[in-house]
C-alpha cells in the first residue's frame, strides 16, 4: 500500500482510480463494505483501489470543543487497517481553512477529476462534502466518472456508525462495539513507568495514557487481552481504566484519568514497551475501596472472571 500525504506529493503518473472518501473513523463493518466494494470494482475494471480521507478528523477544526475523547481509531490504527485490507493508495489530506471552504463543485474537478484520475467513487448514504456540506450523491452525478453508493449496513438492527461506536464505549458496552467495529476496541503506547504502587498490592500493571483526542470507554475493569509486539506474543489480561477513586493506591495528579493493564503470571520488565490492548468485555464499575485489603480482594476477584 502506498501512502500519499497532501495534493503536493501525487505523482503525474498516478493510475486510474476507483476511489472512495471518507473520515473512516473506527473502520467498523460499514467502512469495510464500502472498501470491499471499491477493491471488487477495481478488479473488475483493472483500476487501482484507492482511499481519500482527512488528517486531523474534521471535528478538530470545525468543532474543537468536541474533538477530546472523540476519535475511535488514531491514523496509525487506520492505515493498518487499510494495508491489511489490501488497497493500493492511501491519500490523506490536511484538514484545514482552505478545504473547509472549498466548495463542493471545486472539490470534485480540482481533487477528484483533476489531481486524482479517479474512474469510479463509491460512497457510503450518508456522505455529503464542500463548504457547508452542500455536496452530496445527485452533484455527483453530475461528473463524468462512474458512481456507486452503498446503503447501511446492520447488526442485529443496530446501524454500523462510529457515532452508534463512540455511544456504545460511553456505555461500557464494549462487547456491542466490538460487534459493529467487526474487531476488539483497541488502545496502544508505551508503559509509563509509575510509582509501582500496584505491585505493592501484589499485582503490577503496565500503565497507559492516551492522546486526548481518542475516545476512552466508560471507567470501569474490562477483561482485555494484551499483544507486546517485542515478544510477539498475547496475553490474556485485565485492565482498569479511570479517574482512581482510591488515591492512597495509586498516587495521581487529581482527576488524571490512565488505563492499567495486568497481566496475570507474568514478570517481564516491558516499562518504555509498546504494548496493545484489546477490550473485549466490561466487568465492573470503578469504585473506591475503604482499604488497601479490601482493593487487593476485589482485584484477585476480577482476576477470577477473565480466567474462567
Amino acid at each position: 500500500m502506498k501512502i500519499i500525504r497532501g495534493l503536493n506529493h501525487i505523482a503525474n503518473n498516478l493510475p486510474p482510480l476507483a476511489l472512495t472518501i471518507g473520515n473512516f473513523d473506527g473502520v467498523h463493518l460499514g467502512h469495510l463494505k464500502i472498501i470491499d466494494e471499491v477493491k471488487k470494482i477495481a478488479k473488475e475494471k483493472k483500476l487501482s483501489s484507492a482511499i481519500l480521507t482527512f488528517e486531523p478528523h474534521p471535528i478538530s477544526f470545525l468543532r474543537p470543543e468536541k474533538a477530546c475523547d472523540f476519535r475511535i481509531t488514531s491514523l496509525a490504527q487506520k492505515l493498518k487497517i487499510f494495508s491489511e485490507a489490501d488497497i493500493n493508495y492511501v491519500i490523506t489530506l490536511p484538514f484545514n481553512k482552505n478545504l473547509s471552504e472549498i466548495l463542493a463543485q471545486d472539490f470534485v474537478q480540482k481533487i477528484l477529476v483533476e489531481a486524482l484520475n479517479i474512474k469510479h467513487l463509491t460512497i457510503g448514504y450518508d456522505f455529503t462534502f464542500g463548504k457547508n456540506r452542500e455536496g452530496n450523491f445527485k452533484l455527483l452525478e453530475e461528473f463524468n466518472f462512474d458512481l456507486t453508493e452503498i446503503l447501511p449496513v446492520k447488526n442485529h438492527e443496530q446501524t454500523c456508525s462510529s457515532s452508534v461506536i463512540r455511544k456504545l464505549l460511553n456505555e461500557g458496552k464494549i462487547a456491542e462495539a466490538n460487534k459493529i467495529l467487526g474487531r476488539n476496541f483497541t488502545i496502544s503506547g508505551l508503559v509509563n513507568e509509575g510509582k509501582k504502587l500496584a505491585s505493592q498490592l501484589g499485582f503490577p500493571t503496565a500503565n497507559l495514557i492516551t492522546k486526548p483526542q481518542l475516545i476512552k470507554p466508560k471507567s470501569g475493569v474490562y477483561k482485555t487481552k494484551t499483544f507486546i509486539p517485542f515478544l510477539k506474543k498475547e496475553f490474556l489480561s485485565i485492565t482498569n481504566f479511570g479517574l482512581k477513586p482510591t488515591p492512597y493506591a495509586l498516587r495521581l495528579t487529581p482527576n488524571a484519568c490512565l488505563f492499567e493493564t495486568h497481566i496475570p503470571n507474568f514478570s517481564e520488565n516491558i516499562y518504555g514497551k509498546k504494548i496493545i490492548v484489546e477490550f473485549i468485555d466490561f466487568i465492573r464499575e470503578e469504585k473506591k475501596f475503604a482499604s488497601m485489603k479490601e482493593l487487593r480482594e476485589q482485584i484477585a476477584e476480577d482476576i477470577k472472571k477473565i480466567t474462567l
